[in-house]
């Protein structure tokens, strides 16, 4: 593990694979619209290459993913492992933004899953995003052992659709050894609704205490938990949202980059809370500003809240 008194600029550069589909989003609520390239593959994406650490895309897209590719080679995030499959179609979402932060998400089309092979590389982290059940769960748990570091976010996992597309959450398909498969588990607050908790600070200390992994919970407006079963470290930033698209895989990406430099579970938490701050500033995927990211993670450290999980 990583001294965390070491600064960034003498690091070594990581290479972190992001496994899940890369999605063509439609976007659509009250004061905006537009199309993008979208997924987990782009938004942690786009926060790992940002930081200054190589982003390896690990997905499938069909024959009209060409745009969705050029968008996460436009980020920085590498695309040599992306598989195109002929006669397919690139996974695709609308994403309905609702008035008070809520959203509704209904999927269009679906490439073909990510074959398991895919995940066995030569790298030093893994995060697993699937969207639409594109990744197998026992595919997941046999993989992340070969890695020192990896993480999930199981939004996928956990998502059933009707015949229109429509997305609910079941949470009979969380499997609890396939979140504890990993280094970090990250996840909305929707999801930890679904697996029956009510507060995000519960959430993110019960599931590390039952998992044995750092657990992450992100809760929109009331900011972001962490907890390692030992403590728990929460914060948020009061800043104006112009678009929250890709805010909690942005925050999970940036996290285990902290994680992986310095294994400091405050500063790392203040580093995915700096990055969310400057992604939710615009709208759609760009690139954040490293310098500026570490600058004000290194503002917001001292004022997180931090507390010692009682037994």
């Amino acid at each position: 593990m990583i001294s965390k008194e070491v600064t960034h600029q003498t690091l070594s550069k990581f290479r972190i694979g992001i496994a899940g589909h890369v999605v063509l989003d439609r976007v659509r609520g009250l004061n905006v619209s537009y199309d993008s390239v979208g997924g987990v593959p782009t938004y942690a994406g786009l926060a790992v290459t940002s930081l200054g650490h190589e982003a390896l895309a690990i997905s499938v897209v069909g024959e009209d993913g060409g745009k969705a590719l050029e968008g996460l080679r436009a980020l920085g995030v590498s695309t040599e492992w992306v598989r195109t499959v002929s006669g397919a179609r690139t996974t695709s979402y609308e994403i309905v933004l609702l008035e008070g932060g809520g959203r509704k998400l209904r999927l269009l089309s679906r490439a073909p899953p990510i074959p398991s092979e895919d995940l066995v590389r030569q790298l030093d982290g893994m995060y697993y995003g699937p969207v639409a059940s594109e990744l197998r769960p026992e595919d997941i748990a046999g993989t992340a052992r070969l890695y020192s570091w990896s993480a999930l976010d199981p939004q996928g996992l956990m998502r059933a659709f009707d015949e229109h597309g429509n997305v609910t959450l079941k949470r009979s398909t969380a499997d609890l050894d396939v979140l504890g498969s990993v280094t970090l588990l990250r996840l909305a607050m929707e999801e930890a609704k679904a697996l029956g908790f009510d507060e995000p600070s519960d959430a993110a200390v019960r599931l590390s205490i039952i998992t044995g992994r750092i657990v992450a919970v992100t809760a929109g407006g009331e900011g972001a938990f962490v907890s390692d079963g030992r403590k728990l470290v929460r914060g948020k930033l009061d800043v104006r949202a112009v678009d929250t698209v890709g805010a909690g895989d942005v925050f999970g990406g940036a996290l285990l980059v902290g994680l992986m430099e310095t294994g400091d579970l405050i500063r790392s938490t203040a580093l995915g809370l700096a990055a969310v701050a400057e992604r939710v500033s615009h709208h759609g995927p760009r690139r954040l500003d490293n310098d500026s990211v570490r600058r004000l993670a290194s503002s917001i450290e001292s004022r997180l809240s931090v507390s010692e999980v009682r037994p």
